[in-house]
């Protein structure tokens, strides 16, 4: 009798395991077959290197590989908050313009924009040399009735940007230089039917759409 009470025992204790475990294995399973996100970052660029304040602007141009369907009147606008390691923000670019400049690669849509950093803070002042953060993010807009409205949000691609002094700027020749990120591809941010902007300020969805270029200089 002991015997078979043992063997009960181990068969429950064996039968309560697995039903732990399956919904772990099932989570781990469902992670890894999650999609890729229809909008986001794959490539950084920064020019001139080294850049220094109060010369030619810091251009940094942003590429975002769009989703397959996409409709004549969306816009892509693409942002850039630069901050201190402290994560005070310093700085916040962003531009929005029509995808007209749209080509194919490797099968999928990319579009390139630039955003352009005289290297002043938001006080228009000049910042100190030193190693700068950002974090920048796409956003697929409808043009609805004169107003933009946010579609989908692309994960975040952060990364660090190093401003010169003058005198590093005199010594070596201005170059492009290809900036590594790290990226939150964790998914698509998708907004809900309402349009809510997840994640951001809310404040893009009135303004006008048109084509306007909004980097600040």
């Amino acid at each position: 009798m002991q015997v078979i009470s043992s063997r009960l025992t181990s068969i429950s204790l064996l039968m309560l395991l697995a039903f732990v475990l399956a919904p772990a294995g099932l989570d781990a399973k469902r992670k890894r077959r999650a999609p890729p996100p229809p909008l986001k970052i794959v490539d950084i660029t920064t020019s001139p290197v080294p850049f220094a304040p109060g010369h030619e602007p810091m251009a940094i141009t942003v590429t975002v590989e769009l989703p397959e369907k996409l409709d004549q009147f969306d816009l892509i606008e693409v942002s850039s908050l630069i901050s201190v390691p402290t994560r005070r923000s310093i700085r916040f670019l962003v531009r929005r313009q029509i995808l007209d400049t749209v080509i194919i690669k490797d099968g999928k849509p990319r579009m390139t924009t630039t955003l352009l950093w005289d290297g002043k803070d938001q006080t228009r002042k000049h910042v100190p040399q030193g190693t700068y953060s950002y974090e920048a993010r796409a956003k697929l807009m409808a043009h609805e009735e004169g107003f933009a409205k946010v579609k989908i949000v692309s994960p975040f691609a952060r990364g660090t940007l190093d401003v010169s002094s003058p005198q590093a700027l005199a010594r070596q020749a201005p170059h492009l230089e290809h900036v590594p990120f790290v990226s939150d591809e964790a998914g698509p941010d998708l907004l809900n039917e309402e349009g809510e902007d997840p994640g951001g300020t809310g404040s893009d969805q009135s303004e006008n759409a048109g084509t306007a270029e909004k980097s600040e200089l």
